[in-house]
């Protein structure tokens, strides 16, 4: 078996791990006394996508204790959440590269997943210290909320990126239905930074997210049962 194919088959078992995750995470409880920002649902993307104190009221008082503590406790498991989701997304890159080392464009690709990991481990320590202050019962300051505006924003860029570069190589490879989940995962990230982080296109990005994902343990299936690409047989 080549290293591409371990690759591919690790990568696999990265898209097994991230469908676990939501489910150690778990469901969120009932909001406090106060609703999420306008159009939100989801109370992770609420806190993400926070751009002022009165964004981040849902989480304050005795009333929010227990969704706050979800939320500490999903941020101790979002840990190893990225080594997860980028990491699937670098094994597979990392496969197309060891088929093809000229393919200077699955190289970059996988420096971008990889890059996504140290992003969502930096916006973590600052959602994090986002929590303290709240659960302390302090005003997050401005710069703090910057700060999180910033490294949320690197975080979904580099996804944004790695998606839309993922699509290019399946466009190159004829798998250009597989192309499909990546550039609307792309796009939608791309109106959600457009929209000024909107709760509606905020929580519609996340959704369309879900078939991007799929699409790599699905593409690596038929890149092991050598579905024949005409760039790939090519390379060969």
């Amino acid at each position: 078996m080549r290293a591409s194919d371990w690759a591919f088959i690790a990568a696999i078992a990265a898209a097994i791990a991230t469908l676990i995750f939501p489910l150690l995470f778990g469901a969120a409880p009932d909001l406090g006394s106060a609703p999420m920002a306008a159009g939100f649902t989801t109370p992770i993307l609420a806190l993400e996508f926070a751009r002022s104190a009165g964004d981040l009221a849902f989480l304050r008082g005795d009333v929010a204790e227990a969704l706050r503590a979800f939320l500490v406790n999903t941020q101790s498991l979002d840990r190893f959440f990225p080594l997860a989701y980028a990491g699937m997304a670098a094994l597979f890159f990392l496969a197309l590269g060891l088929r093809h080392p000229a393919r200077w464009l699955a190289w970059a690709a996988l420096a971008v997943a990889a890059l996504t990991i140290g992003a969502d481990w930096a916006e973590n320590a600052v959602i994090n210290r986002v929590l303290d202050a709240i659960s302390a019962g302090e005003e997050p300051q401005a710069g703090l909320l910057a700060a999180l505006q910033g490294h949320t924003w690197i975080k979904w860029g580099l996804i944004g990126l790695y998606a839309a570069l993922f699509s290019l190589l399946m466009w190159q490879d004829k798998r250009r239905l597989l192309a499909i989940p990546g550039i609307v995962a792309a796009l939608a990230i791309a109106a959600t930074w457009l929209s000024g982080s909107s709760g509606e296109v905020a929580e519609i990005m996340s959704l369309l997210l879900i078939p991007f994902m799929l699409t790599f343990p699905l593409a690596a299936v038929l890149y092991l049962r050598g579905k024949s690409a005409s760039l790939e047989a090519g390379a060969a």
